[in-house]
C-alpha cells in the first residue's frame, strides 16, 4: 500500500472516531470520509472566523468534482481544509512559535489562492495555496504527486531553464513535479521564500521535493525552499487547535 493510500485510511479512521465522539455523521467512501456539513471539517473558532470573512467563505465554497452534492472541503482528504483550519484561525498571528517556524511576521497579510503574474502565461492563472508576507506555501495531504506537464507547457514560464535543471526532471518530454516548479519559479520572480507543507508520513512527496530542490541552479534560491510537516506546525498552535488537529488528522 502506498503512502497516499495509507494516509487516506488513517484519515477515514480518524473521521469515524471524530464523528462518534461528537455525535456527528457523514458518508464513508473507499478512499475518503465525507462529512455531512462543511462546518464539520473545521475547528469551531476557525469556522466562525471564516463565515465572517467573504473571501474565506468563497474559498470553502468549491464543489467537489466527483461528488457534486458536497463541497471539496467536506472530504477528510482535503489539504485546503487543514490549511485553512490553521491559517484562517482568528489567533494565527499571535502564535510566535508558528511565525518563527515559518519565518513570517505577525503583521503579514494572509491571502489564500493568491494569483501571481507571470509573463507569457498563456493558460490558466497560476494559483498559490496561500501567501503570507514574503512567503508562499503549497499544501498537500493525500494527493498522490505534484502532477506532470508537457515540457512545452513548463517552458512557458520565463527563464525556467535558468532556474531549474529541467533535464533532471524530464522523461519523454514530460516534466514531473510541475506544482513544485511553478512555486519555485514564482519564488524566484518575486524574491519570496517557498514552503511545502505535507504530512510526516509522506516520504514519497519528501523524496520528490528533495529531487526538485537538488535541481535548482541558484543555490541561494534553493536555500529559501523548505519542507515543513503538519505535525511540526501543530506544535506551534494553540492547545485546543492542536487537540483538534491531532484527533482529526494525526
Amino acid at each position: 500500500m502506498d503512502n497516499s493510500m495509507q494516509l487516506k485510511k488513517r484519515l477515514i479512521a480518524n473521521a469515524l472516531n471524530f464523528c462518534k465522539n461528537k455525535s456527528l455523521s457523514g458518508i464513508e467512501r473507499p478512499s475518503a470520509f465525507l462529512f455531512d456539513k462543511i462546518e464539520m471539517s473545521f475547528f469551531d473558532k476557525t469556522y466562525n472566523n471564516i463565515i465572517n470573512n467573504q473571501e474565506y467563505l468563497n474559498r470553502i465554497g468549491k464543489i467537489h468534482p466527483k461528488v457534486p452534492t458536497i463541497l471539496e472541503m467536506q472530504s477528510s482528504n482535503s489539504s485546503d481544509a487543514i490549511l485553512m483550519n490553521i491559517f484562517a484561525h482568528p489567533d494565527v498571528k499571535d502564535w510566535k512559535p508558528l511565525s518563527d517556524l515559518l519565518s513570517i511576521n505577525s503583521n503579514d497579510d494572509i491571502e489564500f489562492g493568491w494569483n501571481p503574474v507571470h509573463e507569457n502565461e498563456k493558460w490558466k492563472k497560476t494559483e498559490i495555496d496561500v501567501k503570507i508576507g514574503n512567503s508562499i506555501f503549497e499544501a498537500k495531504l493525500t494527493e498522490t504527486d505534484f502532477k506532470s506537464k508537457h515540457l512545452n507547457i513548463v517552458l512557458r514560464y520565463v527563464d525556467v531553464e535558468k532556474i531549474i535543471d529541467l533535464k533532471a526532471l524530464t522523461k519523454d518530454e514530460i516534466v514531473s513535479n510541475y506544482q513544485l516548479i511553478r512555486n519555485i519559479v514564482t519564488a524566484k520572480k518575486y524574491g519570496y521564500k517557498f514552503h511545502l507543507l505535507i504530512d510526516e508520513s509522506r516520504t514519497d512527496l519528501r523524496n520528490e521535493f528533495d529531487k526538485v530542490k537538488n535541481s535548482i541552479l541558484d543555490k541561494s534560491l534553493a536555500n529559501s525552499i523548505e519542507l515543513i510537516t503538519w505535525q511540526q506546525i501543530s506544535t506551534c498552535v494553540s492547545d485546543d487547535l492542536k487537540e483538534f488537529l491531532t484527533e482529526k488528522y494525526f
